[in-house]
């Protein structure tokens, strides 16, 4: 016959193979950036109902010992930030971490910073829109 049997790929099979795979993981990894950026505001979210739950409990004992509605002047003590009302963490800048400035509260999701305010008179932990890039994410806060 005057042709062999063919072993193998041709380069066109090849190419046309590398091409999908690199259309794919341009699709793919933006997608898995974005999933990361949800985990950890996923994770802020829980620690920001942690510290909103620890001051209203901080309250209630204060009502009940007899020294009045009162809240923590700071929610930080012993070098942990929380650690007045809800499990302690340790300050950081990067992704996941809390960062604080006197009564405020800064959280890194690697791409933005989501930041809060303590108000030790309300007893109010609320995401700050004009400091917090961009804003919608404080809707995740409500």
């Amino acid at each position: 016959m005057w042709y062999a049997k063919r072993n193998g790929f041709t380069m066109i099979e090849l190419i046309f193979v590398i091409v999908i795979l690199g259309i794919l993981a341009g699709v793919a990894i933006p997608r898995f950036m974005a999933t990361r950026e949800d985990a950890y505001v996923a994770k802020a979210q829980a620690k920001v109902d942690a510290v909103r739950s620890g001051l209203q409990n901080y309250r209630s004992k204060s009502l009940l010992s007899g020294s009045g509605a009162t809240y923590p002047s700071s929610l930080d003590s012993g070098g942990k930030l929380f650690a007045e009302v809800a499990e302690g963490v340790t300050s950081g800048t990067s992704a996941g971490k809390w960062e604080v400035n006197n009564s405020r509260y800064t959280y890194h999701t690697g791409s933005h910073d989501i930041v809060f305010d303590y108000d030790s008179g309300t007893g109010a932990f609320d995401c700050n829109r004009s400091a917090t890039s961009p804003s919608s994410l404080c809707d995740d806060f409500e």
